[in-house]
């Protein structure tokens, strides 16, 4: 079915959507020769883009819809719950126990069931299709759907519209949802972009798979993007990625965390890391005119004092 994810299907998805979601700002910074495209996802009411894909699934849902649930180590979660509430469905997400507690409590301010399982992603997965089968919910995938894909594709349609000519498109890469629907949308518009997918030092199994030329599966990552640490890429988002990301470029935490600085210093906005990667990659490498999804912004206080403190230091 993902054959179906195309540029018409992403126009289709833009304008269902539109009255539930942001278009996004395109802020225009230019950094030592580089002209940074930057798209705030960090703008969107739940902090992030995965709002683009529950609403373009949960849109689709019949009237007598029971119930949704859906896996998340947060942003997905926070979304799906925000639709579930504007459309009046019930909601339940399964979260890992150690995300952060300001994602599991704004998916209940929203009304949906949180259920706390291990850190793993698989064990959310597995919980997640339990409860289908045990309340007979509809699941709402965190990547790996068309519908998905392409609402989070209306990201990269929306970035390429206002910034018209691209040499470079980066977005974060995780289950590969959100680079899935942007490439497709990216190419279609501005097709001698090169598409770089980032992610980090020790999640990096979309590298790899594009290496081995199948879905490889790692341990389990540590890193501080919480967002980026899906261990196998999509099932059908993975083929999507082999025909039109050019790369992926790996970063270390540390660097993730330097982009934030900068994003708070210089753009005033409050990144979380996973919404950071990105970032980071387009400013070192610095070439060219680059279009640059800053995917999120739920970040806890703890990490946000860090950050502040990062910045007095400089």
């Amino acid at each position: 079915m993902i054959e179906k994810l195309d540029l018409d299907l992403i126009r289709e998805v833009a304008t269902r959507i539109r009255p539930y979601i942001v278009r996004t700002p395109l802020l225009r910074v230019e950094r030592d020769g580089c002209d940074l495209l930057l798209k705030p996802e960090s703008l969107q009411p739940t902090g992030a883009f995965k709002l683009r894909g529950a609403f373009s699934k949960m849109l689709r849902l019949p009237p007598d819809c029971p119930g949704v649930v859906a896996h998340s180590s947060g942003n997905h979660a926070q979304a799906v719950a925000r639709a579930a509430r504007v459309l009046g469905i019930p909601a339940v997400v399964v979260m890992p126990r150690n995300a952060p507690a300001i994602k599991k409590a704004r998916a209940r301010a929203d009304g949906a069931e949180v259920i706390e399982v291990g850190p793993d992603s698989e064990e959310r997965t597995v919980r997640a299709r339990e409860l289908v089968r045990e309340r007979e919910l509809v699941a709402v995938p965190p990547y790996d759907d068309v519908w998905v894909a392409a609402g989070q594709g209306t990201c990269g349609l929306e970035l390429a519209e206002d910034a018209e000519e691209l040499d470079r498109f980066y977005a974060p890469v995780s289950g590969g949802g959100l680079m899935a629907g942007c490439a497709v949308a990216v190419k279609a518009l501005c097709p001698h972009t090169e598409i770089v997918g980032v992610e980090p030092v020790d999640a990096d199994d979309t590298r790899r798979s594009l290496l081995e030329g199948k879905r490889c599966t790692i341990d389990p990552p540590s890193t501080i993007a919480d967002g980026l640490r899906v261990r196998t890429p999509g099932e059908l988002t993975f083929p999507v990625l082999q025909r039109h990301v050019s790369r992926i470029e790996v970063v270390s935490d540390e660097e993730m965390l330097d982009a934030m600085v900068f994003a708070l210093e210089e753009l005033r906005l409050v990144l979380e890391p996973s919404g950071a990667a990105s970032l980071a990659v387009a400013m070192r490498e610095g070439v060219g005119r680059c279009g640059v999804v800053l995917s999120g912004g739920n970040v806890g206080p703890v990490m946000l004092s860090e950050i502040i403190a990062r910045t007095k230091q400089g």
